[in-house]
């Protein structure tokens, strides 16, 4: 049932599935297009807001979880926002850093598919170091990983925003029922269709706020205890060289803390 408490909503936001981008460095301070694409990123968030909104959000809290988290233009940010910048060493829960039993549902804006996905565009899970990651043999992504950690909260996803491959690991992973927001088709991972920034964000604003007035029919992501991680991680990008760890606990923030500290 639906309290009266307001209606609080998280928005995760990560560079590389927004609608314009193919390559990593243009999600970096120094590329040509940089700041245009931290604009057209922010028009992306500012549209979730404002589906977030005329679905009754009393809240809305973005974090900018990409890298230096320095992608959302705060000035142009929706003021009805707060925003979530910088880390805290050695937090595998940092780019959805500040989700706790208060907050009604998670949405991802920019979210990429996960690594060994080759035709998911800019595709790679936390760090490209890793080649393969699972929980529970699930394989895990970073809308996954992140969303495993707010189910420890309660609190479900309920939107993603990315390419069409993201959008199909988003089905596999939280069910059918998933609303989703397709920004570019790719030609492989550093190549796509990419849809009109405006279609895309025109979208994903009808997309949110059918999504969280639909809330009530999303459960938190979970996993059985005990909780095992199977990890595959490359060290040295040009080595065939591969690591192969698992690790075991009764506490996946234990298992979340052993996958980060490989990264």
């Amino acid at each position: 049932m639906t309290t009266n408490k307001g209606l609080k909503v998280l928005i995760q936001v990560d560079f590389e599935g927004m609608s314009s981008v193919v390559t990593f460095d243009e999600t970096y301070p120094g590329h040509v297009h940089f700041e245009r694409n931290c604009k057209l990123l922010t028009n992306e968030v500012n549209a979730a807001v404002e589906g977030a909104l005329e679905a009754g959000a009393t809240e809305i809290i973005v974090r900018d979880g990409h890298s230096a988290n320095i992608s959302v233009n705060h000035e142009e940010l929706n003021k009805a926002a707060k925003l979530v910048r910088g880390r805290r060493p050695g937090t595998p829960e940092t780019m959805v850093i500040c989700v706790d039993e208060s907050y009604d549902a998670l949405l991802f804006i920019g979210a990429h598919a996960r690594a060994g996905k080759e035709n998911g565009v800019l595709s790679h899970t936390m760090s490209l170091k890793v080649v393969e990651v699972l929980f529970n043999e699930m394989p895990i992504s970073e809308c996954a990983f992140n969303g495993l950690y707010a189910g420890m909260f309660g609190v479900p996803v309920v939107f993603i925003a990315g390419d069409s491959e993201t959008q199909k690991e988003s089905i596999e992973t939280f069910g059918k029922d998933i609303y989703t927001t397709v920004t570019k088709e790719p030609y492989g991972r550093t190549c796509a269709i990419c849809y009109h920034p405006e279609v895309v964000c025109s979208d994903i604003k009808s997309k949110v706020k059918e999504a969280i007035k639909n809330r009530e029919k999303f459960s938190p992501l979970k996993l059985n205890a005990p909780y095992t991680l199977k990890l595959k991680v490359r060290e040295n990008p040009d080595s065939d060289e591969i690591s192969y760890i698992e690790y075991t606990s009764n506490d996946l923030y234990e298992v979340m803390k052993k996958f980060w500290s490989y990264l």
